[in-house]
């Protein structure tokens, strides 16, 4: 069984306002021309999202949104979600949208995404309107989605802000941007407080945390050599601080999407992410855009993988399957 993790979707209305066009593959962009995302009638056709999933041989996939300008928009989102699963419960889960720091409102709409129409997680991006994952204004959030028993999902933002670095006359923003951004985030969750402070909280990250396994090491470094001087102040998580920021390290999630075919970085998330933590997704439609043969071929090279077979079926299935809570 193959589940996949990172799996896009948008309403059709929501697809129409955002500047999709039938039959089109438009880029939508930021006012300042940045690209953001392309869209065509794979962001909002579940049949076409059904012909490639059996082309690659998915079985299940767990949709997931973007972010919300409004509260009634996340409602849009979770409802249209609800009825996809509905009507699909075999071949499709979801992830709850919301707006973390909306208050009550957008707290109740997050319990009632979950409680009543069945989503199963939520999606966040790895910066929320400016506030870092570790932002202490985000705390009201995790509290609800750790009474809830889901996972959060990070996702990179679509929009980035602060990074003029990646100003440059090609796509450096979505490219290598967005991963930083996801790298960012995963350090931020171990050392800023957010594992220490919600021993429940269960986080997935996307695109392997932006690849961080590769500079992991470094940041092991500097903790081990600096303690409690690595904060500026009261350290955030508790002694000893390696072994502790270790431990919030090995309760996150990863998803593998958003390298396509990428086995030299699953083969870098391996060296210190347990294959129990890892979560197979295509990024689908974003990735492998009409391409079921590239995603059956990723499928392929991880089940070539020098691992045994409990481990392999996990990434593909299992793991998601216990996090999620599914019924297959």
């Amino acid at each position: 069984m193959v589940i996949d993790l990172e799996h896009h979707l948008e309403p059709r209305v929501v697809w129409e306002k955002r500047g999709g066009k039938p039959g089109q593959i438009v880029m939508q962009r930021a006012p300042d021309g940045t690209p953001l995302r392309p869209l065509d009638d794979s962001t909002h056709d579940t049949g076409i999202h059904l012909k490639y999933m059996d082309i690659a041989g998915i079985d299940m996939a767990v949709l997931s949104g973007t972010e919300v300008g409004s509260l009634e928009e996340a409602k849009v989102f979770n409802d249209h979600f609800a009825s996809v699963v509905q009507q699909n419960p075999k071949r499709f889960a979801a992830m709850a949208t919301t707006m973390p720091l909306g208050g009550k409102p957008a707290l109740d709409e997050l319990e009632r995404a979950v409680t009543e129409l069945g989503l199963r997680g939520v999606l966040i991006n790895a910066v929320v309107e400016d506030q870092p994952v570790d932002s202490r204004k985000l705390w009201p959030f995790y509290k609800k989605v750790s009474d809830l028993k889901v996972p959060v999902f990070i996702h990179p933002s679509i929009k980035l802000t602060g990074f003029d670095a990646c100003q440059a006359p090609y796509d450096l923003f979505r490219t290598i941007g967005r991963e930083f951004d996801l790298a960012l985030a995963t350090i931020r969750l171990c050392v800023g407080g957010v594992m220490e402070d919600f021993p429940d909280l269960k986080v997935i990250v996307a695109h392997f945390g932006g690849g961080f396994s590769s500079i992991k090491e470094r940041m092991d470094r500097y903790i081990r050599v600096l303690g409690a001087k690595f904060w500026s102040g009261k350290p955030l998580i508790s002694e000893p601080y390696l072994e502790r920021y270790d431990q919030h390290f090995d309760r996150l999630y990863f998803n593998m999407a958003g390298r396509e075919v990428g086995m030299q970085t699953v083969k870098c998330a391996l060296t210190n992410i347990s294959p129990k933590r890892l979560l197979f997704g295509t990024d689908y439609p974003p990735n492998f855009t009409n391409d079921g043969i590239g995603m059956r071929t990723y499928i392929e090279k991880i089940r070539q993988l020098d691992l045994d077979k409990k481990a392999i079926e996990g990434m593909l299935s299992t793991n998601a399957v216990e996090l999620l809570g599914l019924s297959i």
